[in-house]
């Protein structure tokens, strides 16, 4: 199952949305959230049996666990989509299909550095974030070997940050003849040094 799709591409526009993979303490909190929920149901409605006068909060707290346990689930789930207009990114985070919210926009023009944000060789990330006031989410996974780190302009802020993406590779084709001399050159070596290893791993498993 792909982690992320593209929903239109032309030359100057395109869209592309992900889904943001929860982490396992967010789901830690989700599922300690609803097992809580459960119980306090569980223990009115098993007590109204006994106290005539609990029935009213016992059915009070029913409807209540149940919008709150529909609200946790329609709302653990966030999506980001990026739009690309004629050099212009624009980022919003989704939130339960429904809330949406502007992250980011910015020049294409505009970005310093651009670069995987975890080394394929050592697992580790090749920028510290804590080097920057701001820092902007809005990856699959910020531990996956598909996301990307950014130095851009915040137009909203209006102020250097760093975002962290997963942009496809329809979405980087899209966005490269905007980059710099040097960033364009960088990515060309960054493309042919993936193509070899994948030709490496191609001839590993023709061997084996």
């Amino acid at each position: 199952m792909e982690k992320y799709m593209q929903v239109n591409s032309m030359n100057n526009y395109g869209e592309q949305i992900v889904k943001r993979k929860m982490s396992p303490s967010a789901v830690s909190t989700i599922v300690v959230s609803l097992v809580l929920i459960v119980v306090i149901i569980f223990f009115s409605v098993y007590l109204s049996a006994f106290f005539g006068w609990l029935v009213p909060i016992a059915i009070l707290l029913l409807g209540l666990g149940i919008y709150l346990i529909y609200y946790i689930i329609k709302n653990s789930g966030v999506e980001y989509e990026y739009t690309f207009v004629l050099g212009e990114m624009r980022i919003d985070r989704i939130k339960g299909k429904s809330r949406r919210k502007r992250l980011t926009v910015f020049d294409v023009k505009s970005i310093d550095n651009m670069d995987k944000f975890i080394d394929p060789e050592t697992g580790k990330r090749k920028i510290d974030t804590k080097k920057f006031d701001m820092v902007l989410k809005a990856a699959v996974d910020e531990m996956s070997l598909d996301t990307y780190y950014v130095v851009i302009h915040d137009k909203i802020k209006q102020k250097p940050a760093l975002l962290l993406f997963t942009p496809d590779e329809r979405t980087i084709e899209m966005i490269r003849p905007y980059f710099s001399i040097d960033l364009k050159k960088k990515f060309t070596l960054m493309k042919k040094n993936d193509e070899k290893k994948s030709d490496e791993k191609k001839s590993a498993k023709k061997e084996k």
